[in-house]
């Protein structure tokens, strides 16, 4: 593996450990039972916009289903100034700036494997607000 990307996912398991407690191994056994495929996700984030946007990826990728435990936990969805400020309150690099710019990314990445057909197409953060 390119000495890069083992960096990147020893820092996937750091926090996995900061923020679970748990290692990433535990986090892709859960994400898996949905079907999805984490290394598949980081390395077509890797692919796509390289290093930095593969470690965004991989931190949103925690924070989202760090966010799924809390909403279940205190019985309601997070607001998105109370999701911002959560996010960005694990210090693993992921302010707001960062979180709307992977966000721009993630959907020209979708739309650019053909992903989204027609005019059905992933909300802007404009949608969500």
């Amino acid at each position: 593996m390119d000495k890069f990307k083992r960096k990147l996912y020893a820092e996937f398991e750091s926090n996995c450990f900061k923020i679970f407690g748990v290692p990433g191994a535990r986090v892709r056994e859960v994400l898996s039972e949905r079907g999805d495929d984490l290394f598949e996700m980081y390395e077509e984030a890797w692919d796509y916009g390289g290093a930095v946007f593969m470690r965004q990826t991989m931190s949103f990728t925690i924070l989202t289903l760090e966010a799924v435990y809390y909403e279940t936990e205190i019985g309601r969805p997070l607001t998105d100034d109370e999701r911002v400020e959560r996010y960005e309150s694990f210090d693993i690099g992921m302010d707001v700036d960062t979180m709307n710019a992977w966000q721009e990314m993630r959907v020209a990445q979708l739309d650019a494997k053909g992903f989204y057909e027609g005019d059905k197409k992933c909300p802007r953060d404009s949608d969500w607000k």
